[in-house]
């Protein structure tokens, strides 16, 4: 049977046993890892994976939500019973108005790669061995790298009693790779790529490039806590992104409150370098879908022209509240997201400048350029204020010129203070397609650290 017909056959059955509306999620989804380190490949795995999410509603405002991992008949029969009876003892949600209606929905057979389906394992693990083989071969400093090849192919269907029918199969894909150099393993350089063509990893170049790194940032120094320029490269970016969409454009978080856009929509607050999309549909993003969690289509949505923001992201249930139309941003129900009634922008696209990786640095008195960041969270959401730690491949600038690699540090800075600050915005070649966005790199006034680290 196909995934479809079990998601109506489901909401069907459901509408016979009581429910006033229901809605059926069906993913079945095949994915490979290979990962290695210390150059030796230790885990070689493959996994399908099948999930069948089921939301009722019963009393017009009283809801439960299940998943199971199985099609059978007798289980989904057994998870029916079961999430009706969680409804029908939940609380009214006086929020709740209805389940979205249908819309047409153009699809995207592109996100599909017959490759990226059909890799074997045999093909993950020579692209392994290219990347641990030209890593060891860029340098004799180099002592060893670590990482892992991804695949994903996946089949997404969703139903709902209000005529919602959507499918759509998708293929993903990724590699990374951590080198490490010197005879103290301090130096450390980062690679990694996306696609949903395996056809488009280039080893021995990510390899190459993140050995050039490690090496290069042998014997890191301490640097003083404070304020500093700060060149990001397209990874540290992604972190800004994502905690802007998290803490800003979601209207979950403006109406609970705690949205650092609160009172902010239409007012300058960004630097009117910063012109931010998401854009569903586009192939030049990693996320890309014909339709969101509850089948409603993707689209087309500004977030930020040129640092005004203009719009936040809707699922069917955060505007209705607010009496307006979904855009499109439910999260699929299914594994991976944690973040399950909150909608997100998946597909942000930044808008590339003119400057060059070296014009930001040449443009630099004094800075950092910083790779990647790691270990973030939010410090004070309605502020935007985040917290963590440089990783990889960092380094001192001095008067336009790079002086030193840098120890690990800890800076504690607010989003809107950093963005609205930028000096240069990366042109197409610094752009990266990263699963939070495709992203240039950018350079800003101000990056405040407030702590460093021996490692």
């Amino acid at each position: 049977m196909q995934l479809l017909e079990i998601a109506r056959k489901t909401v069907e059955k459901a509408a016979r046993k009581g429910a006033s509306q229901a809605e059926a999620t069906v993913v079945v989804t095949d994915s490979a890892l290979t990962r290695f380190t210390k150059n030796a490949i230790h885990q070689n795995v493959a996994q399908r994976k099948y999930n069948l999410n089921l939301d009722v509603v019963v009393d017009g405002n009283k809801r439960g939500s299940t998943a199971i991992n199985s099609f059978d008949d007798a289980d989904i029969a057994e998870s029916l019973d079961s999430v009706l009876k969680i409804a029908k003892v939940s609380n009214p949600d006086p929020d709740f108005v209805s389940l979205p209606e249908p819309r047409e929905i153009a699809p995207l057979p592109e996100i599909y790669n017959k490759r990226t389906a059909e890799v074997m394992p045999e093909e993950r693990v020579d692209g392994v061995q290219s990347l641990i083989d030209a890593a060891l071969d860029h340098d004799k400093r180099v002592r060893w790298s670590t990482g892992a090849y991804t695949t994903e192919n996946c089949t997404y269907a969703i139903a709902n009693s209000l005529g919602i029918e959507a499918e759509t199969a998708y293929t993903r894909a990724s590699v990374d790779i951590v080198v490490k150099a010197g005879d103290g393993e301090d130096g450390s350089g980062y690679s990694a790529k996306y696609s949903r063509d395996v056809g488009d990893f280039d080893f021995e170049a990510m390899a190459r490039s993140a050995a050039e790194d490690a090496v290069n940032s042998i014997g890191p120094e301490l640097i003083p806590t404070g304020e500093y320029e700060a060149v990001f490269m397209p990874a540290t970016v992604s972190t800004f992104t994502g905690f802007m969409g998290r803490l800003g454009f979601s209207a979950r978080a403006y109406q609970d409150g705690y949205s650092c856009l609160t009172d902010k929509i239409g007012s300058q607050i960004f630097d009117e370098k910063l012109s931010v999309t998401d854009v569903g549909r586009s192939l030049e993003t990693f996320n890309v879908m014909p339709f969101d969690g509850e089948g409603v289509p993707k689209g087309t949505l500004r977030l930020i022209n040129k640092g005004v923001p203009e719009n936040l992201c809707y699922d069917s249930y955060t505007a209705l509240k607010d009496g307006v139309e979904s855009t499109g941003h439910a999260l699929p129900k299914s594994g991976g997201f944690f973040f399950r009634g909150m909608p997100l922008p998946l597909n942000m696209v930044v808008e590339p400048g003119d400057a060059t990786v070296d014009e930001m640095i040449e443009d630099t008195k004094k800075g950092v350029y910083i790779t990647r960041l790691h270990y973030v969270n939010a410090i004070r959401r309605d502020l935007a204020v985040i917290s963590g730690l440089t990783r990889d491949a960092c380094w001192l600038i001095e008067d336009g010129e790079v002086k030193h690699p840098i120890k690990v540090m800890r800076f504690t800075d607010s989003i809107i203070k950093v963005m609205s600050g930028i000096d240069a915005i990366g042109e197409n070649s610094t752009v990266e397609m990263l699963p939070s966005g495709t992203l240039p790199a950018i350079k800003v006034s101000s990056f405040r650290f407030t702590g460093q680290s021996e490692f």
